[in-house]
């Protein structure tokens, strides 16, 4: 018998299955030579005898039998051209260049304008106040999905002196029982013939609970209020640094209750209902229930919309000579775009309009209004840098930012092989 023809399958190395990420169990490894060809040149019939002395091996056999010298093959037919791409009322946004994937910044830096005429809700006497403020801001992911951190500086422009200040801000988000946290402080300065400072610091927990296809969110804050008692009576004081209300109401600690739904993936209604004790611990100040609607439909520049409803109880109590039930009604558009990866130019508009019952006898603002212009820059990071309350639909908010997720391999390679 002529045997001719040997297949070594040594199964301590098999660089290829190592490169596809096979390990040994429950498979085994076929060695470093899986393939060999024997040339069967005599006539007449033959045998095949395949023997495995090591034991059991996975084997394929193919035969080949020439009839006769090989045909010149005939190339196929050349494709028919493309049909031409339909036109598209959206403007084409230009793709990076294949292979390019540049890494991600460290942070996100922005800047904006915005403008505040009236302030309604907060304070009992509805100021007149109008500004135009502007500021840079950073902001930044320090872990995943669950805690941020942000820092900003402004100043603000007025008929009367300008004013400048400061502000910080961290997120931690709420994981099943484990409670979210959020804390701020910010200080103003106000130069002028007292040179006056003011500021607030703030601090709340939250809870997220799932209930099916709702979210309760039961929450508690705490805020501190720094008031400059010199600017008493000056009509061009920055509201954070003295407001008649501010002034005898330093200390607030509050107390309510959020419930979400998103009955569509691009809509998200709020309801809650809170309680403010001011000041601390024995006065309570208001009652107040809201009811939000955020939505954001279509694509493109279609606009992110937003309204809302606020109801505050104000009860009578030392600081306050006589109850009344205050109702804000509140509507905002946001546009953006993102010119390019990284980019985003952000145009917004507020308005707000409210009535009190019983209404005051001074006369006061009904309508309050803030327009702001922003740009960003997230340097390839998308809009991870900033917490979910900012970003309630992410995914539609990233689109056209460039973003590249990144998935680990599910095998580390080994720069030992070849």
């Amino acid at each position: 018998m002529l045997e001719e023809g040997t297949l070594a399958l040594d199964p301590s190395e098999d660089r290829e299955a190592r490169r596809l990420g096979v390990t040994r169990a429950p498979f085994f490894w076929l060695g470093g030579e899986v393939e060999s060809r024997v040339a069967v040149l005599a006539e007449g019939p033959h045998v095949l005898r395949v023997a495995s002395p090591g034991g059991r091996a996975l084997l394929r056999v193919e035969l080949a039998v020439a009839h006769g010298a090989p045909r010149p093959r005939v190339p196929p037919p050349a494709p028919p051209p493309p049909a031409p791409l339909a036109p598209t009322e959206e403007r084409l946004r230009p793709a990076p260049p294949v292979g390019e994937d540049p890494d991600a910044g460290p942070l996100s830096v922005g800047g904006y304008a915005r403008l505040v005429d009236a302030e309604l809700t907060e304070e009992d006497l509805r100021l007149p106040l109008r500004f135009l403020e502007l500021g840079v801001d950073v902001h930044r992911e320090l872990i995943e999905r669950r805690a941020w951190v942000a820092a900003a500086g402004f100043g603000r422009l007025r008929d009367g002196p300008e004013s400048f200040g400061a502000e910080a801000r961290f997120d931690l988000g709420s994981s099943g029982w484990i409670p979210g946290a959020a804390l701020s402080g910010r200080v103003v300065f106000q130069p002028g013939a007292s040179d006056a400072v003011g500021g607030r610091a703030s601090a709340s927990a939250f809870w997220s609970i799932p209930l099916g296809e709702l979210t309760l969110s039961p929450w508690a804050g705490f805020t501190y209020l720094a008031v400059d008692e010199s600017l008493r009576g000056f009509p061009g004081a920055d509201k954070d640094i003295f407001t008649p209300y501010a002034a005898e109401h330093r200390t607030q600690a509050s107390l309510g209750a959020r419930l979400r739904h998103r009955p569509f993936v691009d809509a998200l209604v709020t309801a809650g209902t809170s309680l403010r004790l001011s000041p601390v611990p024995s006065t309570l100040d208001r009652i107040d229930a809201t009811l939000d609607l955020d939505l954001l439909p279509g694509r493109g520049l279609f606009p992110w919309i937003q309204l809302g409803w606020l109801a505050s109880y104000r009860p009578e109590n030392e600081t306050r000579d006589e109850a009344f039930l205050r109702d804000a009604f509140t509507a905002g558009l946001t546009f953006w775009s993102w010119l390019s990866r990284g980019h985003r130019v952000s145009l917004g508009a507020e308005g707000t309009f409210l009535f009190d019952i019983p209404s005051p006898a001074e006369t006061s603002p009904r309508l309050s209004a803030v327009l702001f212009a922003r740009y960003d820059y997230t340097a390839g990071r998308g809009l991870r840098d900033f917490p979910p309350q900012s970003t309630p639909f992410r995914d539609r908010q990233e689109e056209g930012s460039g973003l590249i997720e990144r998935e680990r391999p599910a095998v580390e390679p080994s720069w030992e092989d070849p």
